[in-house]
């Protein structure tokens, strides 16, 4: 076989092979830096074949985003459909083949071995999910992002619309005043503020027709447009709404008829619309137009055990196998997030696996993860980590790459570390598994994070310390994860009143090192959190 034949990329300090690049440009300059901070040596890369020994790259389609790379006689062979395959395949091929790891924007390993000899077989892949979103502060970095096959943070801000677009397209402070009858009917009265728009309404579908043309012509780059009901669950009663909705077992009818409307005035591009809240539920009639694209948020689901496997989650699998029969692929917006508590011990990361799985099966293609916007929060350097290689890949082994996170990036710290989120886990699992999205550190008193088990916590973080305290960078990181039993100790009141002033102390001196700012997601900062722990503490006193 190929593999079997050892390639020597560098001896003696000067590079046996060139990278020869045949029309792709970025990819085959990233492989160069790369070999160079490796084996030390620079590598040429050149246009065209050469008879030395070479890293080749091939232009061949395999699939989208996908791409192989294999040793053939003297040659690596990378091939991948255009340039952006390419760059995949060389981050893949550095991290499976060479041992390089990316675990933030601002860590990662590389391995130095002057020699660097290359045995492998050959390997080939292609992504189940084709569009990738993780919402993550470090995925800002675009570099970084395309480290892990990510688009990066916010790159649905390409979009013509993204979400929640009905307040653009037909506003309440336009039209309300001397069309109220645009807006929803409810309990008798027609609400313009906060709430949805009369969707049986020809006059709104010609208004929004018109106005979404107006937006598409100021960006005619964009592909996808959102045309999606407001945040809010006041959608329309009138009496031909209400008669559509009931024809079709669902306040999803009379949205998708109307989407499916607009839809047909513009067959260039991608009209998106949401299955969220009040509209999960499929109508039984009416079927997404072909360049219609269905958004489903699984907002309610429980974040404590995989949603295949949980009853309390009964309602969003429903809704997933009921879209997959609906629909060719679906996008799917999950959520890792603890919006009201972004720094409080958050245990989910036994379900990214199994949900990734349950997502891939069901036809989910596009994944937009809603983790944490602001800088910083629980875990988020391993929680993002994780979600972005299975992600790419569902199949790989949660475990595995946690494992390879936490001694990666904690160093000497790992076991400790590995043993507190184990700990958690199984606390959580025993106490009946329940995970809110919208929960807080009150959740777990009683159980997973009581007194008794709070100390145990704090002594496996001591000693995390102790292990790391030779090593800055790792006992730096280890505090930055600590943040978030800080955080819950000092939100539950736990210890005597020296105990509690210590731990205020510790969190805010480290809160502000890491540069953390908001400890949920619409308003309350990590200074407000801090006065206000301090006024209780001294209530108390």
């Amino acid at each position: 076989m190929d593999h079997e034949r050892p390639v020597v990329t560098a001896a003696k300090g000067k590079a046996r092979m060139v990278i020869v690049s045949n029309g792709f440009q970025r990819a085959p300059q990233i492989l160069a830096s790369y070999l160079e901070k490796i084996t030390g040596c620079p590598f040429e890369v050149l246009p065209t074949p050469s008879p030395l020994y070479s890293f080749l790259f091939k232009k061949a389609d395999h699939g989208d985003g996908g791409f192989a790379y294999r040793i053939q006689d003297k040659d690596v062979i990378l091939e991948a459909g255009d340039e952006d395959a390419a760059v995949f395949a060389v981050y893949d091929f550095l991290e499976r083949v060479a041992g390089c790891r990316y675990y933030t924007s601002t860590c990662e390993v590389i391995p130095k071995d002057a020699c660097l000899t290359l045995s492998f077989p050959a390997y080939s892949y292609t992504p189940p999910i084709t569009f990738r979103e993780l919402y993550y502060r470090d995925y800002g970095d675009p570099v970084f992002a395309e480290k892990h096959k990510m688009a990066p943070f916010e790159a649905h801000k390409g979009w013509g619309f993204w979400c929640h677009s009905f307040q653009n397209l037909v506003s309440p402070e336009v039209y309300y005043d001397s069309h109220p009858e645009y807006f929803s009917l409810i309990d008798g009265v027609r609400v313009g503020k906060d709430a949805q728009l009369c969707l049986s309404n020809p006059e709104v579908l010609r208004i929004t027709i018109e106005n979404l043309r107006k937006e598409i012509e100021k960006n005619p780059q964009a592909k996808y447009w959102s045309v999606s009901q407001n945040d809010n669950a006041a959608y329309c009663q009138c009496e031909h709404c209400r008669k559509i909705d009931e024809e079709e077992g669902s306040p999803m009818g009379s949205v998708l008829r109307f989407v499916n409307q607009v839809a047909a005035a513009f067959p260039d591009k991608i009209i998106s619309t949401l299955a969220y809240w009040y509209t999960r539920k499929p109508p039984k009639k009416v079927r997404p137009a072909e360049n219609v694209h269905i958004m489903l948020c699984n907002i309610e689901a429980n974040r404590g055990q995989p949603i295949g496997e949980d009853p309390r989650s009964k309602g969003s699998l429903e809704e997933l196998k009921a879209w997959k029969e609906i629909c060719g692929s679906l996008f799917l917006w999950d959520y890792c997030i603890q919006f009201r508590n972004l720094v409080s011990p958050f245990p989910n990361l036994r379900v990214l696996g199994p949900n990734m799985r349950l997502f891939v099966e069901n036809n989910v293609k596009s994944l937009f993860s809603q983790s944490n916007r602001e800088l910083g929060g629980e875990f988020h350097e391993l929680r993002g980590y994780m979600l972005a290689k299975l992600m790419w890949n569902p199949q790989l082994n949660e475990r595995e790459i946690m494992l390879d996170f936490l001694h990666g990036y904690y160093r000497q710290a790992a076991p400790f570390l590995l043993e507190y989120i184990d700990r958690l886990h199984d606390n959580l699992e025993k106490a009946g598994g329940e995970l809110s999205i919208f929960g807080s550190p009150q959740d777990g008193k009683d159980s997973w994070l009581s007194p008794e088990q709070y100390r145990v916590y704090d002594e496996l973080f001591d000693q995390a310390e102790k292990a790391a305290a030779s090593d800055s960078e790792a006992l730096f990181r280890v505090r930055t994860a600590r943040l978030a039993l800080w955080y819950a100790g000092i939100s539950l009141e736990y210890g005597t009143p020296e105990e509690r002033l210590n731990r205020i102390a510790r969190f805010a001196a480290q809160a502000r090192k890491t540069g953390l700012i908001m400890v949920e997601e619409w308003e309350f900062t990590v200074d407000s959190f801090v006065t206000d722990a301090m006024a209780k503490l001294g209530q108390a006193q």
